[in-house]
Protein backbone atom coordinates (compact mmCIF):
# COMPACT_ATOMS: atom_id res chain seq x y z
CA UNK A 1 0.00 0.00 0.00
CA UNK A 2 1.30 3.13 -0.90
CA UNK A 3 2.73 5.88 1.07
CA UNK A 4 2.55 9.35 0.93
CA UNK A 5 5.61 11.92 1.78
CA UNK A 6 3.79 14.78 2.45
CA UNK A 7 2.24 15.38 6.46
CA UNK A 8 -0.98 13.84 7.90
CA UNK A 9 -3.96 15.03 6.56
CA UNK A 10 -7.43 13.65 6.85
CA UNK A 11 -8.75 11.55 4.17
CA UNK A 12 -11.84 11.03 2.80
CA UNK A 13 -14.38 7.69 3.16
CA UNK A 14 -17.16 6.07 4.27
CA UNK A 15 -16.37 3.37 5.77
CA UNK A 16 -12.93 2.55 7.35
CA UNK A 17 -10.71 -0.96 7.20
CA UNK A 18 -8.02 -0.82 9.84
CA UNK A 19 -5.07 -3.22 8.29
CA UNK A 20 -2.92 -3.84 11.55
CA UNK A 21 0.38 -5.59 11.57
CA UNK A 22 -0.26 -7.79 14.71
CA UNK A 23 3.44 -8.58 15.48
CA UNK A 24 3.56 -10.88 19.26
CA UNK A 25 -0.11 -11.03 20.02
CA UNK A 26 -2.46 -13.75 21.34
CA UNK A 27 -4.60 -15.59 20.10
CA UNK A 28 -8.26 -14.87 19.70
CA UNK A 29 -11.77 -15.79 18.47
CA UNK A 30 -11.78 -16.60 14.67
CA UNK A 31 -12.19 -13.45 12.51
CA UNK A 32 -15.36 -12.32 12.36
CA UNK A 33 -18.30 -9.30 12.91
CA UNK A 34 -17.23 -7.01 16.01
CA UNK A 35 -19.53 -4.33 17.63
CA UNK A 36 -18.77 -1.48 15.09
CA UNK A 37 -18.05 -3.24 11.87
CA UNK A 38 -16.12 -6.57 10.52
CA UNK A 39 -13.04 -7.93 10.92
CA UNK A 40 -10.83 -9.54 7.98
CA UNK A 41 -7.28 -11.34 8.27
CA UNK A 42 -5.67 -14.18 6.68
CA UNK A 43 -6.82 -17.76 5.87
CA UNK A 44 -5.84 -20.19 9.08
CA UNK A 45 -5.74 -16.69 11.40
CA UNK A 46 -7.34 -15.89 14.75
CA UNK A 47 -8.69 -12.40 14.96
CA UNK A 48 -10.78 -10.42 17.63
CA UNK A 49 -11.30 -7.16 19.16
CA UNK A 50 -10.87 -7.24 23.02
CA UNK A 51 -12.47 -4.03 23.28
CA UNK A 52 -14.25 -1.30 22.19
CA UNK A 53 -15.54 1.98 22.71
CA UNK A 54 -16.81 5.21 21.07
CA UNK A 55 -17.59 9.19 21.25
CA UNK A 56 -19.75 10.16 19.53
CA UNK A 57 -21.19 13.89 18.55
CA UNK A 58 -23.35 15.18 16.41
CA UNK A 59 -24.05 18.71 15.88
CA UNK A 60 -27.06 18.49 13.22
CA UNK A 61 -25.27 17.81 10.35
CA UNK A 62 -22.16 16.33 10.94
CA UNK A 63 -21.34 13.64 12.91
CA UNK A 64 -17.76 12.87 14.37
CA UNK A 65 -17.27 9.61 15.66
CA UNK A 66 -13.84 8.68 18.30
CA UNK A 67 -13.14 5.28 18.04
CA UNK A 68 -10.89 3.01 19.88
CA UNK A 69 -10.10 -1.42 19.40
CA UNK A 70 -7.80 -3.21 21.31
CA UNK A 71 -6.97 -6.16 18.26
CA UNK A 72 -6.30 -9.66 19.51
CA UNK A 73 -5.10 -11.84 16.78
CA UNK A 74 -1.91 -14.39 15.84
CA UNK A 75 -2.45 -13.10 12.03
CA UNK A 76 0.64 -11.02 10.68
CA UNK A 77 -2.34 -8.46 9.38
CA UNK A 78 -6.01 -7.59 10.08
CA UNK A 79 -8.51 -5.62 9.32
CA UNK A 80 -11.44 -3.65 10.11
CA UNK A 81 -14.61 -2.49 8.23
CA UNK A 82 -16.39 0.53 9.60
CA UNK A 83 -19.67 1.44 7.26
CA UNK A 84 -20.39 5.12 7.46
CA UNK A 85 -23.79 6.62 6.52
CA UNK A 86 -21.83 9.19 3.90
CA UNK A 87 -18.10 10.14 2.78
CA UNK A 88 -15.82 10.45 5.79
CA UNK A 89 -12.81 12.42 7.26
CA UNK A 90 -10.53 10.42 9.12
CA UNK A 91 -7.57 11.19 11.65
CA UNK A 92 -5.85 10.20 15.05
CA UNK A 93 -7.77 11.00 18.07
CA UNK A 94 -6.25 11.21 21.55
CA UNK A 95 -6.36 8.51 23.91
CA UNK A 96 -6.86 9.98 26.79
CA UNK A 97 -10.60 11.17 25.31
CA UNK A 98 -11.33 7.62 26.49
CA UNK A 99 -9.28 7.07 29.70
CA UNK A 100 -10.87 10.86 31.30
CA UNK A 101 -14.25 9.53 30.15
CA UNK A 102 -13.63 6.32 31.81
CA UNK A 103 -12.54 7.58 34.88
CA UNK A 104 -14.95 10.67 34.84
CA UNK A 105 -18.17 7.88 34.35
CA UNK A 106 -16.85 5.49 36.87
CA UNK A 107 -19.23 4.21 39.35
CA UNK A 108 -18.92 6.09 43.08
CA UNK A 109 -18.46 4.51 46.18
CA UNK A 110 -20.92 5.22 48.55
CA UNK A 111 -20.56 4.11 52.44
CA UNK A 112 -24.18 1.87 53.23
CA UNK A 113 -22.34 0.59 56.74
CA UNK A 114 -19.81 0.82 59.14
CA UNK A 115 -17.55 -1.76 60.31
CA UNK A 116 -16.37 -1.20 64.11
CA UNK A 117 -14.56 -4.48 64.51
CA UNK A 118 -11.96 -5.84 62.53
CA UNK A 119 -12.11 -9.26 60.20
CA UNK A 120 -11.53 -11.94 61.94
CA UNK A 121 -11.11 -15.65 60.16
CA UNK A 122 -10.21 -15.90 56.47
CA UNK A 123 -12.07 -13.72 54.87
CA UNK A 124 -14.24 -13.74 51.56
CA UNK A 125 -12.77 -14.13 48.94
CA UNK A 126 1.55 -4.88 -0.80
CA UNK A 127 1.38 -1.14 -3.33
CA UNK A 128 -1.47 0.16 -2.93
CA UNK A 129 -1.98 0.89 -6.37
CA UNK A 130 -3.91 -0.35 -9.13
CA UNK A 131 -5.72 -3.51 -7.31
CA UNK A 132 -8.94 -5.66 -8.35
CA UNK A 133 -11.45 -4.83 -10.70
CA UNK A 134 -13.75 -2.51 -9.71
CA UNK A 135 -11.95 -0.99 -6.75
CA UNK A 136 -10.28 2.38 -6.92
CA UNK A 137 -7.65 3.89 -5.46
CA UNK A 138 -8.00 7.27 -4.40
CA UNK A 139 -5.57 8.44 -2.32
CA UNK A 140 -2.92 7.75 -0.14
CA UNK A 141 -1.61 9.50 2.91
CA UNK A 142 0.72 8.54 6.02
CA UNK A 143 -1.43 9.38 9.55
CA UNK A 144 0.51 8.38 12.40
CA UNK A 145 2.18 5.04 12.55
CA UNK A 146 -0.36 4.03 9.87
CA UNK A 147 -0.38 4.16 5.90
CA UNK A 148 -4.16 5.40 5.05
CA UNK A 149 -5.10 4.60 1.20
CA UNK A 150 -8.63 5.56 0.29
CA UNK A 151 -10.45 2.94 -2.05
CA UNK A 152 -13.84 3.41 -3.95
CA UNK A 153 -15.78 -0.17 -4.77
CA UNK A 154 -18.53 -0.86 -6.72
CA UNK A 155 -19.31 -4.44 -5.35
CA UNK A 156 -18.52 -6.39 -1.96
CA UNK A 157 -16.40 -9.03 -4.43
CA UNK A 158 -14.51 -6.55 -5.76
CA UNK A 159 -13.44 -5.45 -2.52
CA UNK A 160 -13.07 -8.96 -1.13
CA UNK A 161 -10.57 -9.24 -4.32
CA UNK A 162 -8.89 -6.10 -3.50
CA UNK A 163 -8.34 -7.51 0.34
CA UNK A 164 -7.33 -10.74 -0.89
CA UNK A 165 -4.12 -9.68 -2.97
CA UNK A 166 -3.12 -8.16 0.02
CA UNK A 167 -3.34 -11.63 1.97
CA UNK A 168 -6.59 -10.95 3.61
CA UNK A 169 -9.82 -13.25 3.56
CA UNK A 170 -13.04 -11.10 3.55
CA UNK A 171 -16.13 -14.18 5.58
CA UNK A 172 -18.41 -14.62 3.53
CA UNK A 173 -20.55 -13.41 6.03
CA UNK A 174 -19.06 -10.05 6.25
CA UNK A 175 -19.13 -9.47 2.67
CA UNK A 176 -23.10 -10.25 2.58
CA UNK A 177 -23.40 -7.63 5.57
CA UNK A 178 -21.26 -4.92 3.62
CA UNK A 179 -22.62 -5.62 0.38
CA UNK A 180 -25.67 -3.46 1.43
CA UNK A 181 -23.17 -0.49 1.64
CA UNK A 182 -20.72 -1.34 -1.49
CA UNK A 183 -24.56 -1.29 -3.27
CA UNK A 184 -25.08 2.48 -2.14
CA UNK A 185 -21.99 3.54 -3.19
CA UNK A 186 -20.51 3.74 -0.11
CA UNK A 187 -16.42 3.84 0.03
CA UNK A 188 -13.29 2.94 2.30
CA UNK A 189 -10.25 3.38 4.17
CA UNK A 190 -8.20 0.91 4.34
CA UNK A 191 -5.40 1.88 7.29
CA UNK A 192 -2.21 -0.58 7.49
CA UNK A 193 0.57 -0.03 10.68
CA UNK A 194 3.63 1.08 8.60
CA UNK A 195 6.59 -1.83 7.91
CA UNK A 196 8.94 -0.16 9.98
CA UNK A 197 6.34 0.06 12.87
CA UNK A 198 5.45 -3.47 12.68
CA UNK A 199 8.34 -4.45 15.31
CA UNK A 200 7.19 -2.58 18.23
CA UNK A 201 3.31 -2.86 17.28
CA UNK A 202 1.50 -4.65 21.13
CA UNK A 203 -2.05 -4.72 19.48
CA UNK A 204 -3.13 -1.64 20.66
CA UNK A 205 -3.85 0.65 17.88
CA UNK A 206 -4.35 4.80 18.37
CA UNK A 207 -8.39 5.66 18.05
CA UNK A 208 -9.26 7.02 14.99
CA UNK A 209 -11.61 10.18 14.74
CA UNK A 210 -13.79 9.90 11.96
CA UNK A 211 -15.88 12.74 10.87
CA UNK A 212 -19.06 12.52 8.45
CA UNK A 213 -22.16 14.25 6.94
CA UNK A 214 -25.25 12.62 8.66
CA UNK A 215 -29.25 13.39 9.48
CA UNK A 216 -28.86 11.84 12.00
CA UNK A 217 -26.70 10.19 15.32
CA UNK A 218 -25.91 6.93 14.20
CA UNK A 219 -23.46 4.34 14.96
CA UNK A 220 -23.04 0.99 12.88
CA UNK A 221 -23.92 -2.21 14.40
CA UNK A 222 -25.39 -4.18 11.71
CA UNK A 223 -22.62 -5.72 10.60
CA UNK A 224 -22.13 -7.36 14.07
CA UNK A 225 -25.49 -9.69 13.54
CA UNK A 226 -22.69 -12.15 11.96
CA UNK A 227 -20.88 -12.31 14.90
CA UNK A 228 -20.47 -15.84 16.33
CA UNK A 229 -19.50 -14.72 19.85
CA UNK A 230 -20.88 -12.41 22.45
CA UNK A 231 -20.38 -8.70 21.46
CA UNK A 232 -20.04 -5.93 24.06
CA UNK A 233 -20.35 -2.06 23.46
CA UNK A 234 -20.35 0.89 25.02
CA UNK A 235 -20.88 4.49 23.87
CA UNK A 236 -20.42 8.01 24.83
CA UNK A 237 -22.92 10.78 23.13
CA UNK A 238 -21.42 14.51 23.88
CA UNK A 239 -23.92 16.57 23.02
CA UNK A 240 -26.59 19.89 24.64
CA UNK A 241 -28.97 17.08 26.36
CA UNK A 242 -29.42 13.48 27.49
CA UNK A 243 -29.62 11.26 24.57
CA UNK A 244 -32.05 7.87 24.62
CA UNK A 245 -31.21 5.07 22.22
CA UNK A 246 -34.47 4.73 20.00
CA UNK A 247 -33.49 2.27 17.74
CA UNK A 248 -35.11 -1.32 16.94
CA UNK A 249 -32.49 -3.03 18.50
CA UNK A 250 -33.10 -0.98 21.96
CA UNK A 251 -36.75 -1.53 21.96
CA UNK A 252 -36.05 -5.20 22.25
CA UNK A 253 -33.37 -5.23 24.39
CA UNK A 254 -33.21 -1.44 26.53
CA UNK A 255 -29.78 -0.96 27.39
CA UNK A 256 -27.80 -0.11 30.03
CA UNK A 257 -27.31 3.54 31.25
CA UNK A 258 -23.77 4.27 32.85
CA UNK A 259 -23.81 7.69 33.13
CA UNK A 260 -25.61 10.91 32.99
CA UNK A 261 -24.82 14.84 33.36
CA UNK A 262 -22.87 17.69 32.44
CA UNK A 263 -19.31 17.74 32.65
CA UNK A 264 -16.91 20.78 32.75
CA UNK A 265 -14.43 20.58 29.59
CA UNK A 266 -12.65 22.85 32.84
CA UNK A 267 -12.14 19.77 34.81
CA UNK A 268 -10.64 17.65 31.95
CA UNK A 269 -6.80 17.58 30.78
CA UNK A 270 -7.26 16.24 27.15
CA UNK A 271 -7.28 19.33 24.63
CA UNK A 272 -9.73 17.44 22.43
CA UNK A 273 -11.94 16.05 25.12
CA UNK A 274 -12.45 19.88 26.34
CA UNK A 275 -13.53 20.73 22.52
CA UNK A 276 -15.86 18.28 22.40
CA UNK A 277 -17.18 19.05 25.80
CA UNK A 278 -17.58 22.83 24.94
CA UNK A 279 -19.53 22.07 22.00
CA UNK A 280 -21.61 19.56 23.78
CA UNK A 281 -21.44 19.17 27.55
CA UNK A 282 -24.01 16.95 28.64
CA UNK A 283 -22.00 12.89 28.53
CA UNK A 284 -24.44 10.22 27.91
CA UNK A 285 -22.78 6.42 28.02
CA UNK A 286 -24.64 3.30 27.13
CA UNK A 287 -23.22 -0.34 27.34
CA UNK A 288 -24.87 -3.37 26.13
CA UNK A 289 -24.07 -6.96 25.33
CA UNK A 290 -25.59 -9.24 23.05
CA UNK A 291 -25.04 -12.63 23.54
CA UNK A 292 -26.72 -13.85 20.90
CA UNK A 293 -26.04 -11.04 17.92
CA UNK A 294 -27.66 -13.06 15.41
CA UNK A 295 -31.41 -12.17 16.65
CA UNK A 296 -30.56 -9.72 19.29
CA UNK A 297 -28.95 -6.72 16.66
CA UNK A 298 -31.70 -5.96 14.32
CA UNK A 299 -30.56 -2.48 13.55
CA UNK A 300 -27.55 0.45 13.84
CA UNK A 301 -27.77 2.23 17.10
CA UNK A 302 -29.85 5.68 16.92
CA UNK A 303 -29.93 8.58 19.02
CA UNK A 304 -32.22 11.20 19.81
CA UNK A 305 -32.92 13.90 22.73
CA UNK A 306 -34.48 12.28 25.81
CA UNK A 307 -37.72 13.70 27.56
CA UNK A 308 -35.42 15.42 30.29
CA UNK A 309 -31.99 15.52 31.49
CA UNK A 310 -31.99 13.77 34.50
CA UNK A 311 -28.49 13.23 36.14
CA UNK A 312 -27.62 9.61 36.68
CA UNK A 313 -24.02 8.87 38.62
CA UNK A 314 -23.61 4.87 38.95
CA UNK A 315 -22.52 4.11 42.70
CA UNK A 316 -21.89 1.12 44.55
CA UNK A 317 -21.85 0.39 48.39
CA UNK A 318 -19.10 0.03 50.53
CA UNK A 319 -18.51 -0.17 54.33
CA UNK A 320 -15.83 2.11 55.73
CA UNK A 321 -13.94 1.55 59.21
CA UNK A 322 -15.08 3.37 62.69
CA UNK A 323 -11.44 4.06 63.93
CA UNK A 324 -10.06 5.83 66.80
CA UNK A 325 -6.62 6.72 65.81
CA UNK A 326 -4.86 3.65 64.08
CA UNK A 327 -7.78 1.30 66.15
CA UNK A 328 -10.80 -0.10 65.16
CA UNK A 329 -13.51 1.81 67.13
CA UNK A 330 -15.33 -1.00 68.39
CA UNK A 331 -12.11 -2.88 70.39
CA UNK A 332 -11.37 0.57 71.59
CA UNK A 333 -14.88 1.27 73.47
CA UNK A 334 -15.13 -1.87 74.09
CA UNK A 335 -11.93 -2.05 76.54
CA UNK A 336 -12.40 1.34 77.52
CA UNK A 337 -15.93 0.65 79.03
CA UNK A 338 -14.42 -2.69 80.25
CA UNK A 339 -11.93 -0.44 81.72
CA UNK A 340 -14.33 2.00 83.31
CA UNK A 341 -17.06 -1.28 84.80
CA UNK A 342 -13.77 -2.30 86.19
CA UNK A 343 -13.03 0.80 88.24
CA UNK A 344 -16.46 1.55 89.17
CA UNK A 345 -16.49 -2.67 90.33
CA UNK A 346 -13.53 -1.60 92.64
CA UNK A 347 -14.26 1.60 94.07
CA UNK A 348 -17.72 0.22 94.72
CA UNK A 349 -15.95 -2.72 96.62
CA UNK A 350 -13.43 -0.43 98.76
CA UNK A 351 -16.23 1.76 99.39
CA UNK A 352 -18.46 -1.27 100.89
CA UNK A 353 -15.67 -2.94 103.11
CA UNK A 354 -14.93 0.52 104.56
CA UNK A 355 -15.60 0.44 108.30
CA UNK A 356 -18.73 2.54 109.62
CA UNK A 357 -17.59 6.02 110.97
CA UNK A 358 -17.48 5.89 115.33
CA UNK A 359 -20.07 8.67 116.31
CA UNK A 360 -18.56 10.44 119.80
CA UNK A 361 -20.95 10.22 123.14
CA UNK A 362 -23.58 12.59 123.10
CA UNK A 363 -22.60 14.94 126.90
CA UNK A 364 -25.35 14.12 129.57
CA UNK A 365 -28.36 16.59 129.56
CA UNK A 366 -27.53 17.72 126.16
Amino acid sequence: MGRAARAPRAVRAAAVALALAAGTVVTAPPAGACACGGLVDGPAYDTSVSSETAVLQWDGTTQTVLLELDALSNAPEVGLILPTPAPAEVALADPEVFRELDALTAPRAVVSDHRWWPELGFGSGSDGAGGAAGVAVLDAVRLGPLDVTTLGASDAGSLGAWLTERGFQLPETIQTALAPYVQDGWSFVAARLAPEEAATFDGTLQPLRVTFPSGSLVYPMRMSAVADGTQSTRTYVLADHRVDRVDPTAEAHEPTVRFAGRVDPATVESAELAALLRAGGFVTSHEQVFTEPGTEIVSDFVFAPAAADVAYTPTYSVVADRRIGPFFAGPVLAFGGVLALAVLVIWSGRRRRAPAPTLAPRPAGA
